[in-house]
């Protein structure tokens, strides 16, 4: 969303959306004129729920760690390929930790 029309962000903690307007000449001579935000429908689902599926995109919100064993595995394994996956990380960070815990695994 970083870049696209309408958006920009003011401090890490702020992103502003501004309306987009958009003109469309019609056979009358008259012009429709539409004034609307730039999202896209989205849903959103826990990293537990997603288990089992396989899913077109993947966004991923690590602004805070995970916090189970396997979490970040189960999300980004959702996909069939890494460049449909979107990682939010906390700002100025590029690396999260994928939470293990050794003396749970058999």
């Amino acid at each position: 969303m970083r870049g696209a029309a309408g958006v920009s962000i003011v401090d890490p903690d702020e992103i502003v959306l501004s309306r987009i307007v958009f003109q469309v000449p019609l056979e009358t001579g008259h012009t429709l004129v539409r004034r609307q935000f730039p999202l896209a429908p989205a849903y959103a689902t826990t990293f537990n729920s997603c288990q089992g599926l396989t899913l077109d995109t993947v966004g991923v919100d690590l602004t805070r760690c995970v916090f189970s064993h396997g979490q970040l595995y189960t999300a980004l394994s959702r996909i069939r390929h890494r460049k449909d996956a979107r990682v939010r990380l906390p700002f100025g960070r590029e690396l999260t930790k994928n939470v293990t815990y050794n003396e749970i695994l058999i």
